[in-house]
C-alpha cells in the first residue's frame, strides 16, 4: 500500500483501508458517520484556560459523512463562544496520525489536529499540534510540547487550506516528528535538535475562539463570529506497522 493520500480517500477508497488495518488492534480510522462513534468523546462542558475565550458543547459537533465542528457566540458564562472538541478515549503512542481537515477561516479562530497529555490524566504535559489560525489559513502552524514547553513554526503551504478537505499528517517516532501536507514532508525536527515528546497521550480534533491575550498570535474574534471546520477522516498507524506505507 501506498501512502494515504486525500484523492485515494475522498474518493472512496476508505473501506479498504480499514480492512488493510484489521489486523493492527491499536491502529484505527474513523470517518465519523456513526451518530456516537466507538471509541470517541464529544466534549460538554464549562472550560476554564487562560488562552481560550471558549466553552466546548455537544451541540456544536455534528457527525455525518465526516465531523462537522461548529463555533457560536453565547451569552452565558464566561467564556464568549461554544466550540467543538472531540477526543479519542484511549491513548496513543508512536506512529502516523493522519486527518483529512478544511479548517475554519476567521480572525481568533483555531482548528485543531492534536496528541494532548497533562496533569488531567496523571501526566506532564506533552502534545503535538497541527493547528490552522483561521486568520491566515495558507500556513500551517506546527507545534509540540515537552513537559510543557512550547516550540513551535509556521509553515507556508502554497494553497489556502480552507479551500477545500486535504489531507495533513504527523509522524511520531523516538527520534524525530515529521509533519506533512499531503505526501509532501513539510518539516522534521529530530532528537537531535529539540527535546521531543515521549509520553502516550490523546487524540482530539476541536475548533475554538482565542482569548484576546493571544492577540497578536490568533487575532480576535468579533463577538457575532460563527465558524465551522470539517473532518473527513481520522487514521492512526501504529510505528510497528507503519512499514506497510512503503511496501
Amino acid at each position: 500500500m501506498g501512502r494515504w493520500s486525500a484523492l485515494e480517500l475522498l474518493g472512496g477508497l476508505v473501506m479498504g483501508m480499514a480492512a488493510s488495518l484489521a489486523t493492527a488492534a491499536e491502529g484505527f480510522i474513523e470517518t465519523f458517520d456513526a451518530l456516537h462513534p466507538d471509541g470517541w468523546h464529544v466534549a460538554n462542558y464549562e472550560f476554564s484556560h487562560p488562552h481560550f475565550d471558549t466553552d466546548w458543547s455537544q451541540d456544536q459537533v455534528h457527525l455525518s459523512n465526516g465531523a462537522h465542528l461548529y463555533l457560536s457566540p453565547k451569552s452565558t458564562g464566561t467564556n464568549r463562544f461554544a466550540g467543538a472538541s472531540l477526543r479519542r478515549e484511549t491513548p496513543t503512542h508512536f506512529g502516523r496520525y493522519e486527518v483529512v481537515m478544511q479548517p475554519a477561516q476567521g480572525e481568533g479562530i483555531i482548528t485543531g489536529f492534536f496528541t494532548y497529555t497533562g496533569d488531567y490524566y496523571g501526566t506532564r504535559h506533552d502534545e503535538i499540534d497541527i493547528e490552522f489560525l483561521g486568520k491566515d489559513t495558507t500556513r500551517l502552524h506546527a507545534a509540540w510540547f515537552v513537559n510543557g514547553q512550547l516550540t513551535n513554526h509556521f509553515i507556508d503551504l502554497g494553497f489556502d487550506a480552507a479551500d477545500k478537505p486535504r489531507l495533513y499528517a504527523f509522524e511520531w517516532l523516538p527520534d524525530r516528528i515529521r509533519w506533512f501536507a499531503g505526501d509532501q514532508v513539510i518539516f522534521e525536527v529530530t532528537e537531535h535538535e529539540a527535546t521531543l515528546p515521549s509520553v502516550p497521550s490523546f487524540l482530539f480534533a476541536n475548533i475554538w475562539a482565542a482569548d484576546p491575550s493571544l492577540e497578536t498570535w490568533s487575532g480576535t474574534p468579533n463577538l457575532d463570529t460563527h465558524a465551522s471546520a470539517f473532518i473527513g477522516a481520522i487514521r492512526f498507524i501504529p510505528m510497528a506497522d507503519m512499514r506497510d506505507l512503503t511496501s
